[in-house]
Parts: C-alpha cells; sequence; structure tokens
C-alpha cells in the first residue's frame, strides 16, 4: 500500500513568498483560536469541578503529567523543526511522520507495559495503572496529528487550524459532562481527552492534503534530529516547570491533595489568562520592531513591567483575600480546602506575571538563551524547596512555592538589569506599594465597610472586589494621568518614541 502527495493545490517546496493581506488573515483566524480556547475550557471546567472530585482531578493529573513527558521524546522536535526547515519540506515531513509514529508507538508499549510500576512507584495509587494504559492512546493519535498541524502552521493555515481548535474544545466537554453526570468519575476526563484528541486527528487529516509516502531519506533525518535535540531540551526544562512541582505533590501527598492543587493552579492560571493573554501580542510586536536598539527596547521593557505589574499584582493581592469566597462560588463541599490554594497560588502567578515578557526582550536583543540559562540556574534551589516543604503539608508546600517564585523573581530582575542596565529599585517600590494598597483596601473592605451586609459569598466579593478596583483605579489615574497612561497609549498606537527612562 502506498501513499502519495497531492501537489495540484499544496506544493509543499514552493518558496514562500511574503503576503501581508495573507499575515493578517492568519493573525485573525490565531487569534479566534486563543478567544475560543479563553472562552469555552473555562466553562467546561468549572462543570466539571462541581460534578467530580478532587481524587478524580488527581488521577487524571497523574496520567496526564507521564503522558506529558513521554511526549517530549516522541516528538523529539519534529514538528518545530518542519516548521523552520526551507528545503525539501516533503522529504522533511515523510522523516518527521514516520519518526513521530514510530517512536510514538514504542514509547506508547512501554508506558503500557510499565503502568502498574509507574502508578505504585510514583503515585501510590492503584487506579492510575488502567487510566494511563488508557492514556497511552493519546501518544498515537499526538504522533499522528503532528506533521500536519506543523504545516497548515508552515502554510499559514490557520482558518483550518481555528475549526480544528474549535472542534478539540468542544468535544471534549460533550463526552466528558454526561459521563460525569453518570457518576463515571474520572473516566470523564478520560474520554473527554481522548475524544477531543480523536476529533483533532481526523479533522486535520481531512482538512490537510499532505499524504505520507513510503521512505526516509536519512541526511534529511539526521539535519532535523540536530535541531530537535535542542527543541527536546528545552521541552524537558518546560515539563519540569509545568509538572514537578505537582509531581512532588502527588508522590508525598497523594492524589487527592494533587487534585486540588492542579485544580486551583488551572482556575488561576486561567484567571490572569483571561485578562493578560489579549494584551501580550501588542506589547510582543513592540518589542520585535525594536531589534536591537538597546536604549528604545530598555524604555520599553519599563514601560511593560510597570503596565504587567497594574494589572496582575492588584489582580493577585484581590484574589489572595476573596479566594475563599471565590472557592464557595465556583466548587462544591467536595473541595475544601482549594480555597488556600487559590489564595496563595494567585500571589505566585500574579508576581510571576511580572517578569514574564523578559524573554521577548532578550529574543529581540538576539540573545534567546539567557532566559533559558536564568531558569536553568534556579532548577536545583526550587527541586530542594518543594522536597524539603512538602513533608510539612500542603499549605508549606504552597508558601515554599510563594517564596520560591520570590527568589526566581529577583534573579530574573537581577539578569534583567544586567543586560539592559535598568534599575530595579523604582520597580519593585512599585510593586509593593501597589501590593499593600490593594491588601489594605480589599481587607478595610471585606472585614470593615461591608462586613455586616455581607451575607453571602457572592455579595462580599462583589464589593470587595468592587470597592477596591474603584479606588486603584482612582488613585492610579490621579498619580500616572501624566506619564505612564499616555505612555501605555503611545505603545499600544504604536507610534512615536517611548520617552527614555531612567
Amino acid at each position: 500500500m502506498r501513499f502519495r502527495f497531492r501537489p495540484a493545490h499544496y506544493n509543499l517546496n514552493a518558496p514562500v513568498k511574503p503576503n501581508l493581506p495573507r499575515l493578517l488573515q492568519s493573525l485573525k483566524w490565531s487569534f479566534l483560536a486563543e478567544l475560543a480556547t479563553k472562552a469555552l475550557t473555562p466553562v467546561v471546567f468549572l462543570i466539571l469541578a462541581r460534578l467530580l472530585t478532587p481524587e478524580d482531578f488527581g488521577v487524571m493529573s497523574a496520567a496526564a503529567m507521564v503522558i506529558a513527558f513521554s511526549e517530549i521524546f516522541w516528538e523529539a522536535g519534529m514538528g518545530k523543526a518542519l516548521i523552520q526547515r526551507q528545503t525539501n519540506i516533503t522529504q522533511a515531513a515523510q522523516v518527521a511522520f514516520w519518526i513521530n509514529l514510530g517512536l510514538g508507538i514504542l514509547i506508547a508499549a512501554i508506558l503500557f507495559l510499565g503502568a502498574r510500576w509507574i502508578a505504585l512507584a510514583l503515585f501510590q495509587d492503584e487506579r492510575v495503572t488502567l487510566v494511563l494504559k488508557v492514556m497511552t492512546l493519546q501518544l498515537v493519535l499526538g504522533a499522528l496529528s503532528s506533521v500536519p498541524t506543523a504545516l497548515l502552521q508552515k502554510e499559514m493555515g490557520f482558518k483550518k487550524l481555528f475549526w480544528v481548535r474549535l472542534a478539540t474544545l468542544g468535544i471534549p466537554g460533550m463526552a466528558s459532562i454526561p459521563l460525569a453526570l453518570a457518576g463515571m468519575g474520572y473516566w470523564a476526563l478520560v474520554a473527554g481527552t481522548l475524544a477531543g484528541q480523536a476529533a483533532q486527528v481526523i479533522l486535520l487529516w481531512r482538512l490537510g492534503q499532505w499524504r505520507p509516502a513510503w521512505g526516509f531519506q536519512s541526511a534529511v533525518a539526521q539535519e532535523m534530529a540536530g535541531f530537535g535535540a535542542w527543541v527536546g531540551l528545552s521541552g524537558v526544562m518546560g515539563w519540569f516547570y509545568a509538572w514537578a512541582d505537582a509531581l512532588i505533590v502527588a508522590r508525598y501527598l497523594g492524589t487527592h491533595d494533587l487534585g486540588l492543587y492542579r485544580t486551583g493552579n488551572q482556575l488561576v492560571m486561567m484567571l490572569f489568562g483571561i485578562l493578560l493573554t489579549p494584551v501580550l501580542p501588542v506589547l510582543y510586536s513592540r518589542l520585535a520592531r525594536l531589534g536591537r536598539d538597546r536604549e528604545r527596547l530598555r524604555a520599553t521593557m519599563i514601560l511593560v513591567i510597570q503596565v504587567v505589574i497594574l494589572i496582575s499584582v492588584p489582580m493577585a493581592c484581590l484574589l489572595f483575600v476573596t479566594g475563599t469566597e471565590v472557592a464557595t462560588l465556583l466548587f462544591s463541599s467536595r473541595w475544601e480546602g482549594i480555597g488556600g490554594v487559590i489564595t496563595i497560588l494567585s500571589l505566585v502567578h500574579g508576581f510571576a506575571w511580572v517578569v514574564g515578557m523578559n524573554g521577548e526582550a532578550y529574543r529581540a536583543m538576539g540573545h534567546p538563551q539567557v532566559e533559558t540559562l536564568a531558569m536553568a540556574g534556579t532548577v536545583l534551589f526550587y527541586l530542594g524547596g518543594y522536597l524539603y516543604a512538602v513533608g510539612f503539608g500542603l499549605e508549606a508546600f504552597l508558601w515554599a512555592r510563594f517564596l520560591l517564585m520570590c527568589l526566581g523573581l529577583m534573579i530574573q530582575l537581577i539578569v534583567l538589569k544586567i543586560f539592559l542596565r535598568i534599575d530595579i529599585l523604582p520597580l519593585l517600590a512599585r510593586l509593593l506599594a501597589l501590593a499593600l494598597a490593594t491588601l489594605a483596601l480589599a481587607s478595610l473592605a471585606k472585614y470593615h465597610l461591608f462586613a455586616a451586609s455581607l451575607d453571602s459569598p457572592f455579595r462580599s466579593l462583589a464589593f470587595t472586589a468592587s470597592f477596591t478596583l474603584t479606588c486603584l483605579a482612582g488613585g492610579i489615574y490621579l498619580l500616572e494621568r501624566n506619564r505612564l497612561l499616555k505612555e501605555l497609549i503611545t505603545l499600544f498606537r504604536g507610534r512615536g518614541r517611548i520617552a527614555e527612562q531612567a
């Protein structure tokens, strides 16, 4: 049996020509895909959280972190290598497809055979065994979708990817929610994940015109493997920052606390993503245009950090004060303890966003390795801190993560000072002042001004948030209207120069 390409409408080896209208269309569909994600994912997530228990989410998270780690090895950086490649695209697509599929099947088989050992050695939970065995199907499905996705991205086919993304978002909910209502527990989450992945594979192969052929060019494979190795190394680092904390919680505290921790973490990440993600594309484009003009890049980064502080720090402190009310409104009584997770992790994510744009600045300067090296330097501190704190329970672990984040924040700011000569003391002073002001206003509103009339979590949250944000907005306007707000308008319009700041 032999599959053939269809070159009449899809020439992979044709040179890519600049096309501004096409670029704008691609950006539009990419934005719509992100918007659909931000709109649908939280709804499905909260419905399932009301129907299921922390242990259900914990069992699923345990299997998911193993699958996420294994994906680094079957993907082997082939997707990014294919997107980056400019010659022999047809041969490169074949190489990537067969490498991904072969490694996907091999690693799935290894995980299937070792599932029980992994479940007992890492999580001490027999339930993870069967879930992990079933979830190995995700590796094969992912391998089948990797190359079609990469080719659509390379050819700027974001309209097709939008429809694929939309189906991937909707189908998991349609599969999971009925099963959760039927009392299927964590199997509802498993079914939703696999259903979404299968729908993605079917749509990608229906919408794309590329088809694999038998054949494998070793020279092309060697070239792509060299590029993919560095991508894979970055993937391991990314997995550590995304999953190492959850692995330690699962290993030492069990799947119940893992469910509380991961679910609270996902909720906080979604809340910050809704506020900050729409802003980032504008900031990215601005930094990219500056290139290696150090003075303008420096002035822009100061403004960017100030803007992020204005958004993320008040939200973090407000959630810290009202996290219990948020948990009561969104989760059932079976989720006792998640309010504490939300309060502390809101500080973690809110303060971490302050240096979230640093990587773009380093890439604009032509030093993409700086952010990776700065992150790598903190790995041992994070790991040691996690392992020490987890012995004192989940709350101690959460506060340890906050303190370690503060250490990482200082390291990132110091690196930024070295490379861009930015005075970080005024930025830290602004961060602390805004944090203290928000905490004081929110505490005043919740525990004094409206304490007698706040007889429900909804009223408490609404009055506290309204009072705090109104006072902060008025203060920021009075103090910053002649400088920061004008420069912010200039930044988003993309005109003129940003005033140089000391």
